[in-house]
């Protein structure tokens, strides 16, 4: 018998591949990792399955594997049954899936070996020699006796300064003895009592807890500053005293460092970090370590959601509505939607949390579900600011500040406190205009014009990153008239420092925090007073709590009001919300102050009057209404040619293939051009499929997706499937 191995390729083509084994008597398992050639490279690929052939079969055309990689999977069953789901589920190839799951290192074929490191432990009375002892070896010796389960080098170090000839010494002694362990990441030496939970904490608290061993979605909606943090710990504490791990997922990276600080400052327990600011190494260690159980909690942003676990008691997944956990390139899945089957399967409770909670949280509350935990009071018994709403179409605003705005800000800066103000736009101004023949300046590879970023002298497309100089002169008539309109984070800044010259002005944008560590110290400076007016785009907007702030101004609020995405009122809402909950979040009262040129508008009256729930199910009916995702579901195919008419044609044919099947339950509408249809100097397409039947949108989907690949221009294009797409642009 000839053993044929199955396996995943990193590759965009919808198949497995079949290689021969080098060895028949080698133990084959899925999830090994092997080596093979593919055209003229070498990959890494997944075994997917084995599959056993007679001797005399031809096999001329099957390649051997030129090398096991793995001894036991780098996959356990549970982790690989759930990358076969998202294939399946996102209509994916295989081989990209495992690609996403991995970290870089084992994706590039490197030992799954954990780094180990040297631990120091005394030994026993009786092993011990009478020795004279110098200050420094007194010093770690009595260390040492302060804790019999051995300490690390770095532990050591850490209180002690640099010894390491002092302990190579201890050991020539015979005094100590050294190990070697795998490398975690350090606890804090000194952990803060918990804190008392109010009543509603409480309740949340002991309800997951009793259900501790059953797969039960939570939603755990509580108002800005309401303690959801506090929930998540005291209840991660309780599953850790079990012998569990819990896997934290959090949307962005800006809010790690607070985060896990929390955890530490109140969990002496092994926490390992995952997301794209550390390094290859220690991803690749975080995940070995939840792979080998020695990381009690795992917190990271959307692909920690593929994290092994050996022992998973709870998931979490807070800030739950935003739009960071859905993967907008590649593979296209929504973090939430994983976890919550990843949930099911471990059969384990998963929370929700969110201030704000996506429509589709909501209506799985509606159709019971998920259970709905309600926290309703701030924390610390702090008050809800106050919200207005100003007028901002006269002219009396300056670079996008009104007067009444201007006038509020003194105030609060007098009585030494910090004000937010929130601008969902980076740059110094989104327009540059020439008054002689009215030129603007575009991008060249986008339908977008190029956004001004006066500090840094440039014009920078937000959408393709093309950067040009910025010019001081019209390129069309020689003119030196150049205006620019509009304002984002730069220019509000730059106005403030000259209408606060002795005030300290901070701005928090993706421009001011490209550098390893920028936006922890920013929050540092923050937390420490250092900065009395702070201008930000919305990584100011979600879950900082800075005590200080007794004022959050939200300028160009109107953005989201006429836009042509179906999600964009609900995100303006969530966004808002989350903006507004900055101010008064300690023993100060704080208002928020909203510039708006529609203040009538039906949207501001139901946010500010009856709240987000209000609005949140107001939106909910409208779409129910409308058979519009939650109530139904989306699909959109996109293609993407430098070609103007490739796109167009290719979705042409692959609409005519799905005509070729009769049924009604699925609605195809295009194609159509993007809205945005020239980006990166490409042109770009999509069709929408919609249905009230999840399944059927699949059926169609698994009926035609090998034709689609099939065809000549499938390999000219590029073109991607998006289920549940979070926007149609």
């Amino acid at each position: 018998m000839i053993k044929i191995l199955h396996i995943a390729i990193p590759c965009p083509l919808r198949q497995r591949f079949d290689y021969l084994s080098t060895e028949d008597n080698q133990d084959w398992t899925p999830g090994l990792r092997v080596k093979v050639p593919f055209g003229s490279r070498q990959l890494i690929g997944i075994v997917l399955q084995v599959s056993e052939i007679e001797a005399d079969r031809d096999i001329s055309k099957l390649k051997p594997i030129l090398e096991k990689i793995d001894s036991t999977p780098i996959l356990n069953d549970e982790l690989f049954n759930l990358i076969n789901w998202v294939s399946f589920y996102y209509h994916h190839p295989i081989g990209d899936c495992f690609q996403a799951a991995l970290p870089k290192k084992l994706r590039h074929g490197e030992t799954a070996e954990l780094k180990t490191e040297t631990f120091w432990y005394e030994k026993q009375p009786s092993e011990l020699t009478e020795v004279t002892l110098g200050k420094k070896q007194d010093k770690i010796l009595t260390f040492l006796k302060q804790h019999q389960t051995g300490l690390s080098q770095r532990q050591i170090k850490q209180q002690l300064g640099e010894c390491k000839s002092s302990l190579l010494s201890l050991e020539t002694k015979g005094i100590i003895r050294s190990s070697t362990r795998p490398k975690l990441a350090l606890p804090l030496v000194e952990i803060e009592p918990a804190c008392d939970l109010n009543e509603e904490q409480q309740i949340a608290v002991d309800t997951v807890w009793q259900k501790r061993q059953e797969f039960t979605p939570y939603l755990l909606q509580g108002i800005t500053g309401s303690g959801k943090t506090e929930v998540y710990i005291q209840l991660s504490e309780q599953m850790l005293a079990e012998g569990k791990q819990v896997l934290i997922l959090i949307p962005e990276i800006g809010l790690t460092s607070q985060f896990v600080q929390r955890f530490k400052q109140r969990l002496a327990v092994n926490i390992v970090v995952l997301n794209s600011s550390i390094s290859d190494g220690e991803r690749k260690q975080g995940w070995l370590l939840a792979q080998a159980g020695l990381a009690d909690i795992v917190i990271g942003t959307r692909s920690a959601v593929f994290t092994p676990l050996t022992s998973a008691g709870l998931i979490i997944l807070d800030e739950e509505h935003d739009s960071s956990y859905k993967q907008q390139d590649g593979l296209r899945y929504h973090a939430r939607n994983v976890a919550l089957v990843r949930a099911k399967k471990l059969a384990i409770p998963i929370i929700l949390g969110s201030a704000t909670p996506s429509l589709e949280s909501l209506y799985h509350v509606r159709q019971k579900r998920y259970q709905l935990l309600s926290l309703t009071k701030r924390a610390g018994g702090a008050k809800l600011p106050k919200v207005r709403v100003i007028d901002s179409s006269g002219s009396d605003t300056q670079n996008g500040i009104s007067q009444k705005l201007l006038q509020t800000i003194k105030k609060h800066i007098e009585n030494d406190n910090q004000v937010i103000l929130f601008i969902n736009r980076r740059g110094f101004a989104p327009v540059l205009m020439c008054h002689e023949c009215n030129w603007q300046a575009a991008c060249t590879g986008c339908d977008a014009r190029m956004v001004v970023h006066y500090h840094r002298n440039i014009l920078f497309c937000h959408h393709c990153g093309l950067i040009q100089r910025l010019p001081e002169k019209c390129p069309t008539c020689q003119s030196g008239d150049l205006k620019n309109y509009g304002a984002g984070t730069e220019k509000v800044e730059h106005s403030l420092q000259r209408l606060f010259p002795k005030t300290p002005v901070l701005r928090i944008d993706r421009d001011t925090t490209q550098r390893v560590n920028a936006f922890t110290d920013l929050i540092s400076d923050i937390k420490q007073g250092g900065a009395k007016i702070l201008v930000g785009t919305q990584m100011l907007a979600k879950g900082h709590d800075f005590h200080d702030v007794t004022l959050v101004g939200v300028l160009d609020a109107d953005q989201g009001l006429y836009s042509a995405d179906f999600r964009a009122t609900e995100s303006l809402a969530q966004l808002i919300t989350q903006v507004t909950g900055r101010a008064g979040r300690g023993e100060k009262e704080g208002e928020v102050l909203i510039q708006t040129e529609q203040p009538q508008h039906e949207f501001w009256k139901n946010l500010i009057k009856q709240g987000y729930q209000y609005t949140a199910d107001d939106l909910l009916q409208q779409r129910i209404e409308m058979a519009m995702p939650p109530a139904g579901s989306l699909c959109v195919i996109r293609a993407e040619e430098k070609d103007q008419t490739l796109a167009m044609q290719f979705l042409t044919e692959v609409l005519t293939i799905f005509n070729q099947t009769i049924q009604q339950d699925v609605i195809i509408m295009g194609p159509v051009p993007a809205i945005m249809e020239k980006k990166a100097g490409r042109y770009r397409a999509q069709l929408l499929l919609s249905t009230q039947h999840r399944r059927c949108l699949h059926q169609l989907l698994d009926q035609h997706i090998q034709s689609i690949s099939a065809l000549k221009l499938a390999r000219k294009v590029r073109w991607s499937i998006d289920i549940d797409p979070v926007d149609l642009l």
